[in-house]
C-alpha cells in the first residue's frame, strides 16, 4: 500500500475508530515497530516525515486534538450548519466543533502541515488551519452532511471526497438566470391562484419552492445518464406546481380545475401529456399524469403517480412502477432488469417520513433482489410542521431523516432558501445513485407560507414559527436580489421576469369559458367496466400440459433435489400417466406455464411464496447439497414471456403497494401477491381501500393484480382463519374487482387463465381469491387432467339434481362448501342440493336464479358460511338471495355474531363446525 493511499483512506477511518487510532499513535511514538507497517507510514506522514524524537509531548497531544476536531467537523458539522431559513431550533449539548473546544488556536493549526488533515490537502493548502477552515465551509454551510453512519467504507470514502473537493460558483450566468426564471414561475403560479381563487385548497409549495428546480435538475442529469423514465411519487404539498412545471400540464388545464370547467379541452393535441380520469374523479391535488418531453435533450417520460390522502402510501407503488419499467419481460424466461431505464423520485413530508411505517417497509425493499430499483432519490419537503404539530410532538429524533440511517442511506440537509445549494444536493445524490445504485435522502429544510391548507390560520397553533414566516421574503425575490448584487441581472430585468409569468397566467386564464361548468352528477361507469367478463374458453391441450409438466419436473444433472421432495414432485406425473389428480399447487404451476407460453409474464411474490406457506407450491427448488436455486418455470420451452417469483420480506403494505404499482406499469403481467395467512392482509388495508378497489373509479387507473389470501376455519384460532372476506365484499361495486372462493383445482386453473386473458384490456380488473389451506391436499377438490383441457371458469358448481325432489337448496363457498359436499357424499339426500358458490362478486345471479326457478318443490334456501354472522358473505349476499327467492324462506347457517373471527380452541372449533354442518343438512 502506498503512502498516498494510506492517507487518502485515513479520514473515513476516524469516527468510532478514532480512539483506537489515537491509542496506536501513542504506541507508535514510544516504539514505532509496535504498530503495523501501514500505520508506521501513516503516522510518519502525519508528522510531516519528521523523526519521532523531534516531536515533543505537547506537539503530540496537539496533533491528537486536531484529529479529534477534524473528525467532529466531518461527523457532527451538520448540527451547526446553516440549514434553516428561519425558526432555527435550539441545540443543546452540542459536540465540540470549535478550535477553543480543543484548546487550540489558529496559530497552533497554522504551524502544522495541511497533510495532517489529509494528504490531498498538502498541495491545496499551506497549513492545517487553511485545511480546517475548508472543512468547516464544506460541512457547516447551507448544506449539512450525514455520512458517518454508512458501513461501507468505499461509499463513505467517495462521499467524503465529493464533499471536500467541491468547487464554488460552478453555475454559469445562464444557469443562474434560468434558476431565477424557474423560481419565478413556481412562485408566480402560487401567488396568482392565491389572489384569484381565494380560500381554494391547493397545498401551496411556498417555502420549499426549490423542489421544482431540483426536479428539473434531476431530469437534466437523468438525460445525461440516458435515464429515460422518471417515476415520481408525492403527497399533496406542492403537487399542483410539480404537475404544472415538471409534467408541463398547461396553465389552462390547472386553472380550469379551479373553475370546475373541463380541463381536457386544453390537453395538448400532440399526445405528449397523458391524464386519466375516473367516472367519480378526485380532488385536483391527488391527481397525477404522464409527460413525454424532450425539454432536456432526448425523449424522457416523466410520471407522477396518483396518490390519495394517505400521504406516504404511494412510495411502494412508485417503486413497483419503476421496477416494471426497468424490466424486460417479453421474449425472456426470467426478467432482465436495467437500473438505468428508470429512476424513482419519492417526495416525502417531514412529519410523515418518520411517522408512517410504510416508509420503513419501502426502504427495506431497496436492496432486495425481488424489489430493488437501483437506488431511489428521496426528497423531504420539510416545512417544519405537520398539519399543526411541531417537530417535538411528531418525532423522537433530531431530524425527520434519522430513520433512514438504519438503512445506510446518505443524508443531506439543505437550506431551501439557497437554491444553488439545492442544485448541488441533487448533483451529489444523482452521482451517488449512478455509482452505487443505492437510495439517497435529501432533507429540503424550509417552511410553509400558509397553513396546512390555504383556509387555515396557522398562527393559532404555531405562533412563534409564523411570526418569522410572515416577515420572510419569498425565494424568487431573495434569489433575484442575490443575482442583482452579483451583477448578473438588473432590477428591471428581475421585475420583467416576474411580470412575464403573471402575463402568461392571465393569458391562460382568459382562454377559459367560465360558463361551461361540469354538471355530471350521475357519474356512470364505462360500459367496458359494467359489462363484466364473457365466458372465455381457457382449456389447454393435453399435449401442451404434459410438455409443461415434464419440463417442470426436469432439473439439471448436477442438481440434487431433496429426496423427500423428489417423491412429491414425481407424483405430479400421475395425472398424465394414470388416473392421478392434479392438486392445487400443481394446477397453479400448470396455469402459469400456459400463461407465459401465451405471452403474458407472471410475477408472484409473498412471504414464503417460492415453496408456499403450506409446502404446496415448490416453484423454486433448492439443491440439497449446495443450496443452489433452480426455477423450473424459467426453463419452459415456447415461453414467450418471463416467470418470476420471490419470497417477500415480512411486509404487507409495501409489498402489496409495490405489486400494484408493478401491474399498473406492466398491464400484461399477471402480478400475484400471496399472504402467508389471509389475515396478514389487514396490514395492507389502505392499499385495498385507496388503490386497488377504487383507483379506476377515481383516477381511471386500471390493474389486474391478483391477491391470494388463505382463508378457512380449521381450528387455527382467530388470527389464522379469516382473510376478512366481508371487507372485500363491502368494497365491491361497479365491477371493481372479482372476489372468489374456489373449491376445484380445475376451476382455479381456469380462473387464473381468465384473469390473464383480460390483462391489458379495458375489461381488466383485480382478482381477490380466498385461497385454501387444508383443501390444498384434499382429493375432493383435486381434478383429473381432462377438466383442464377444455372448458372455462365456473362461477358456481352445481351437480345434477332431481328438480321435483329438492326441498332445501344450500349455497356455500370455499371450505365449508366442501364440508357440506363431503357429508352429502357420505349420506346422499335428493331433498337437499348444494351450490358451491365459486365467485362471490360479481354475484352470478342468473345462474343461481335459474336453479331456483327449476326446483319445483323448494321450501327453503339456506346460506352456509363458517364466519360469524356479522362477518363473511352473509350480509352482502342476503339482499340478492331474498330477491331471487321469490317468497321462499331464506335462512342463515353459521356462527353467531362475534367480535373475534373464530374460537381459539381446536376442540371447540370442531364442535361449532359440526353443529353448522348438521344444522344445514337437517330438513
Amino acid at each position: 500500500m502506498t503512502k498516498g493511499k494510506n492517507l487518502d483512506e485515513a479520514p473515513p477511518r476516524f469516527g468510532t475508530n478514532l480512539g483506537i487510532l489515537l491509542e496506536m499513535f501513542d504506541q507508535y511514538l514510544v516504539d514505532p515497530s509496535s504498530v503495523s507497517d501501514e500505520l508506521q507510514v501513516l503516522f510518519s506522514s502525519i508528522q510531516g516525515g519528521q523523526p519521532t524524537h523531534l516531536l515533543g509531548n505537547a506537539d503530540t497531544e496537539k496533533v491528537k486534538r486536531v484529529l479529534r476536531l477534524v473528525d467532529n467537523i466531518r461527523v457532527y458539522g451538520h448540527l451547526t450548519a446553516d440549514i434553516y431559513p428561519l425558526y432555527q431550533p435550539k441545540r443543546e449539548n452540542l459536540p465540540a466543533l470549535k478550535l477553543e473546544d480543543f484548546d487550540l488556536t489558529e496559530a497552533d493549526l497554522a504551524a502544522l502541515p495541511a497533510s495532517l488533515i489529509s494528504e490531498q490537502y498538502a498541495a491545496r493548502f499551506s497549513n492545517a488551519l487553511e485545511a480546517v477552515e475548508h472543512l468547516q465551509k464544506a460541512y457547516q454551510r447551507t448544506i449539512g452532511f450525514e455520512i458517518s453512519h454508512i458501513n461501507d467504507a468505499t461509499e463513505r470514502d467517495w462521499l467524503m471526497e465529493q464533499i471536500e473537493s467541491r468547487k464554488e460558483n460552478h453555475l454559469s450566468k445562464e444557469d443562474k438566470i434560468n434558476l431565477l426564471k424557474s423560481l419565478a414561475h413556481v412562485e408566480g403560479f402560487e401567488k396568482y391562484i392565491h389572489k384569484n381563487f381565494v380560500g381554494a385548497k391547493r397545498f401551496s409549495i411556498e417555502g420549499v419552492d426549490a423542489l421544482v428546480p431540483m426536479l428539473e435538475n434531476v431530469l437534466r442529469i437523468a438525460n445525461k445518464e440516458n435515464i429515460n423514465n422518471i417515476e415520481i411519487g408525492m403527497a399533496h404539498r406542492g403537487r399542483l406546481n410539480v404537475l404544472t412545471h415538471i409534467l408541463e400540464k398547461p396553465y389552462e388545464m390547472m386553472l380550469s380545475e379551479f373553475m370546475h370547467t373541463d380541463p381536457l379541452k386544453f390537453l395538448p393535441e400532440d399526445g405528449s401529456l397523458e391524464v386519466t380520469k375516473g367516472w367519480t374523479s378526485d380532488v385536483k391535488y391527488h391527481l397525477g399524469g404522464k409527460k413525454t418531453t424532450t425539454k432536456y435533450g432526448h425523449e424522457q417520460v416523466v410520471s407522477l403517480a396518483n396518490n390519495p390522502s394517505h400521504l406516504e402510501i404511494v412510495a411502494p407503488v412508485v417503486l413497483g412502477k419503476t421496477r416494471a419499467v426497468q424490466e424486460q419481460t417479453e421474449g425472456v424466461n426470467a426478467p432482465v432488469q436495467d437500473f438505468n431505464k428508470a429512476i424513482a423520485v419519492l417526495i416525502h413530508g417531514d412529519a410523515a417520513f418518520p411517522g408512517q411505517g410504510i416508509n420503513f417497509e419501502s426502504m427495506n425493499l431497496s436492496n432486495l433482489d425481488g424489489y430493488s430499483v437501483g437506488g431511489s432519490l428521496h426528497i423531504i419537503t420539510n416545512n417544519r410542521v405537520g398539519f399543526t404539530t411541531e417537530p417535538y410532538d411528531s418525532r423522537s429524533t433530531t431530524y425527520a431523516t434519522d430513520v433512514a440511517k438504519g438503512y445506510d442511506l446518505p443524508i443531506i440537509h439543505v437550506n431551501a432558501d439557497d437554491v444553488e445549494a439545492c442544485m448541488e444536493a441533487i448533483e451529489l445524490a444523482m452521482a451517488f445513485r449512478q455509482k452505487f445504485n443505492k437510495d439517497f435522502v435529501i432533507d429540503l429544510v424550509g417552511y410553509r407560507r400558509y397553513g396546512h391548507n390555504e383556509m387555515d390560520e396557522p398562527t393559532i397553533t404555531n405562533p412563534m414559527l409564523y411570526k418569522e414566516v410572515k416577515g420572510h421574503p419569498s425565494i424568487e425575490i431573495k434569489y433575484g436580489k442575490q443575482l442583482i448584487e452579483e451583477g448578473i441581472i438588473t432590477e428591471e430585468e428581475m421585475n420583467n421576469i416576474f411580470e412575464n409569468v403573471i402575463t402568461e397566467l392571465r393569458t391562460a386564464h382568459d382562454k377559459i369559458d367560465k360558463s361551461t361548468m361540469i354538471t355530471d352528477s350521475e357519474m356512470l361507469a364505462p360500459a367496458e367496466v359494467t359489462s363484466g367478463y364473457d365466458q372465455v374458453e381457457t382449456g389447454v391441450s393435453l399435449e401442451r400440459l404434459k410438455q409443461i409438466n415434464d419440463e417442470m419436473l426436469t432439473t439439471p444433472e448436477s442438481f440434487t433435489v431433496f429426496n423427500k421432495l423428489q417423491k412429491i414432485l414425481e407424483r405430479r406425473n400421475d395425472p398424465f400417466t394414470k388416473d392421478g389428480l392434479i392438486d392445487w399447487g400443481h394446477a397453479e404451476l400448470l396455469a402459469y406455464g400456459t400463461i407465459i407460453q401465451d405471452g403474458k409474464p407472471v410475477r408472484h411474490t409473498g412471504q414464503d411464496a417460492e415453496r408456499g406457506t403450506f409446502a404446496h407450491r415448490h416453484a423454486v427448488l433448492n439443491d440439497a447439497n449446495n443450496g443452489d436455486k433452480y426455477t423450473p418455470l424459467q426453463h419452459i420451452s415456447n415461453a414467450q414471456a418471463s416467470f418470476d417469483i420471490h419470497n417477500s420480506p415480512l411486509s404487507e403494505a409495501a409489498v402489496v403497494g409495490f405489486e400494484y404499482g408493478y401491474n399498473l406499469e406492466n398491464n400484461k403481467a399477471l402480478a400475484v401477491w400471496e399472504a402467508q395467512y389471509g389475515d396478514f392482509a389487514n396490514m395492507a388495508q389502505m392499499i385495498f381501500d385507496n388503490f386497488i378497489s377504487s383507483a379506476n373509479a377515481k383516477w381511471g387507473e386500471r390493474s389486474g393484480l391478483t391477491l391470494l389470501l388463505p382463508h378457512a376455519f380449521e381450528g387455527q384460532g382467530p388470527e389464522h382463519s379469516s382473510a376478512r372476506l366481508e371487507r372485500f365484499l363491502q368494497l365491491a361495486g361497479e365491477n371493481n374487482w372479482t372476489v372468489a372462493n374456489v373449491t376445484s383445482t380445475a376451476n382455479y386453473f381456469h380462473l387464473l387463465r381468465r384473469q390473464a386473458y383480460y390483462l391489458n384490456t379495458m375489461h381488466m380488473r383485480p382478482l381477490v381469491l380466498m385461497s385454501p389451506k387444508s383443501l390444498l391436499r384434499n382429493n375432493l377438490v383435486a381434478d383429473t387432467v381432462d377438466k383442464f383441457t377444455s372448458g372455462s371458469f365456473k362461477p358456481i358448481i352445481s351437480e345434477s339434481y332431481k328438480k321435483t325432489k329438492v326441498k332445501k337448496l344450500l349455497i356455500a363457498s370455499g371450505k365449508v362448501a366442501v364440508d357440506l359436499y363431503t357429508e352429502l357424499q357420505k349420506t346422499p339426500n335428493d331433498e337437499i342440493h348444494l351450490i358451491r358458490l365459486e365467485q362471490l362478486y360479481p354475484l352470478p345471479k342468473e345462474e343461481i336464479q335459474a336453479i331456483i326457478n327449476d326446483m319445483r318443490a323448494l321450501t327453503e334456501i339456506g346460506f352456509v358460511q363458517e364466519e360469524p354472522e356479522n362477518q363473511g358473505a352473509w350480509h352482502f349476499i342476503y339482499p340478492d338471495l331474498l330477491s331471487m327467492a321469490q317468497n321462499i324462506p331464506v335462512r342463515y347457517y353459521g356462527r353467531v355474531r362475534r367480535a373475534a373471527p373464530s374460537e381459539g380452541d381446536n376442540e371447540i372449533h370442531k364442535l361449532v363446525q359440526s353443529k353448522i354442518i348438521n344444522d344445514a343438512l337437517n330438513l
